[in-house]
């Protein structure tokens, strides 16, 4: 679920000032690692002194969290405002989305890499992002199965199979494995043919 958005002048800038200030620190965390970036570097790169992050986030560590959990609000908005009459439209512009945004898939191995080794990350990386994308894909693939138009397979299984697909594109994207399509929207379509149809070809006699 999204946060409660602000409701005074106040809120609206302290929310305002604490995404300029995590969007910085997307950005430094992207490009330099978790251990590599300093607060200073992400102050600088959101155009503010030091001692004012500090206003806002107390560490590093923090930051990261805040990170986290941002990228899961954008990720879990991006899936509930996808408009499509077709589900299969739907899919393949979720997937054209994720592969196009090189900054998030350089988070996803960043969190990826920062939880096998520290607990807190793993933490608030899997609850608070992970499982919150995979559980909205989940009910989006459940409501879909009720309006009839999905089969009716386990959603669970269905949205963590998606998921593993894009992060596994994300992945070899960022080890350059180049993937040889002209733009994102013609890879998510291939991808979610290959995942929608499978592999038979319902030609050949079984």
């Amino acid at each position: 679920m999204l946060e409660a958005q602000p409701v005074t002048r106040r809120d609206r800038r302290i929310a305002a000032r604490k995404a300029q200030i995590l969007d910085a620190a997307a950005t430094v965390f992207s490009q330099r690692g978790y251990e590599n970036a300093t607060t200073r570097e992400i102050a600088e790169t959101a155009d503010l002194a030091e001692g004012t992050l500090y206003n806002y986030f107390q560490n590093k560590r923090e930051l990261l969290i805040g990170v986290a959990r941002a990228y899961a609000d954008e990720v879990s908005a991006d899936i509930q405002s996808v408009q499509a009459e077709q589900f299969e439209d739907m899919l393949a512009q979720l997937m054209a989305n994720r592969f196009r945004r090189g900054r998030e898939r350089r988070l996803f191995m960043l969190f990826l890499a920062e939880a096998r080794h520290n607990a807190d990350v793993h933490r608030y990386y899997v609850e608070e992002a992970l499982y919150r994308i995979m559980d909205v894909t989940e009910q989006r693939v459940t409501a879909l199965i009720e309006a009839g138009k999905m089969r009716p397979v386990d959603p669970m299984v269905a949205s963590r199979t998606m998921s593993a697909a894009i992060m596994g594109f994300a992945a070899m994207f960022e080890l350059g494995i180049t993937v040889p399509y002209s733009s994102p929207e013609r890879l998510g379509a291939e991808v979610t043919d290959i995942f929608l149809n499978g592999l038979r070809n319902d030609k050949v006699t079984r």
